[in-house]
């Protein structure tokens, strides 16, 4: 698995709150949003369909 690792500007009180969200369920605010990714990531895929890498672009 290749990482990606980039910079994401997001609201101050968006941040905040899925930093609380994260320590809730144990991870931290980038592992929660990576939590949240996946989540829609698969949400996409199972309403519209799935995605190859090829798709894409990569």
């Amino acid at each position: 698995m290749v990482e990606v690792k980039f910079t994401m500007v997001m609201d101050k009180d968006l941040a905040n709150k899925l930093s609380y969200i994260g320590k809730y369920y144990g991870r931290s605010r980038i592992k929660e949003i990576e939590w949240a990714c996946k989540l829609w990531v698969k949400e996409f895929e199972e309403k519209v369909d799935e995605i190859s890498l090829e798709d894409a672009g990569i």
